[in-house]
């Protein structure tokens, strides 16, 4: 009989084993699943960032010559500011509007338009006028050392046009007029 008991202490062993295999594997699953829901979210989430309260920025911040630029990936950020400046040769220029707003390109228009600075829950966003954080804005995200990185708050906007990146341009002075020989 001794046998049979050895048999059911090994059967027991074997099922107590079988129960904490298949725990692990239910709970491997459920954290992949958990894991691959997480990556869903991100990938459709809308591409603005959270509030960043020390945004500070005016709309005569906003007025000169600017190099603009775009990225999808935060690592890109370094390389695309870099691209920008070299786009000062032919800058994206902000002029002043007829409302106290500034004259930018929104998505898709070919032609400039009046935008605001808005704010709202400690964000800032710069849009037509109207409620903050509208489809047509962008949120402000950073503004530092003449850099201004901008998201467009409609996810679709930001799929095609990425993260938008301004960066002051130099100003420039008028040449000096060459100093006239003193006539006598």
């Amino acid at each position: 009989m001794e046998p049979t008991a050895t048999t059911s202490v090994a059967g027991a062993r074997a099922e107590g084993s079988s129960r904490r295999a298949a725990t692990w594997l239910a709970g491997a699953a459920a954290l992949l699943a958990i894991s691959g829901c997480a990556s869903v979210t991100e990938r459709v989430a809308p591409s603005v960032a959270p509030a960043t309260p020390n945004v500070s920025i005016t709309t005569e911040d906003l007025v000169g010559n600017w190099g603009l630029g775009s990225f999808r990936e935060e690592k890109d950020l370094p390389r695309t500011i870099n691209e920008a400046r070299r786009y000062c040769s032919n800058p994206y220029v902000i002029t002043r509007g007829p409302n106290n707003g500034v004259m930018m390109y929104l998505a898709d228009q070919s032609q400039p338009s009046e935008v605001m600075l808005k704010n709202a829950g400690g964000r800032v966003y710069i849009g037509p006028p109207g409620p903050a954080g509208m489809p047509k804005d962008r949120q402000i995200t950073s503004f530092q050392d003449g850099v201004i990185v901008a998201p467009w708050v409609d996810p679709s906007v930001t799929a095609r046009y990425g993260t938008m990146v301004f960066v002051r341009c130099a100003q420039t002075t008028p040449a000096a007029a060459p100093a006239r020989p003193a006539s006598g």
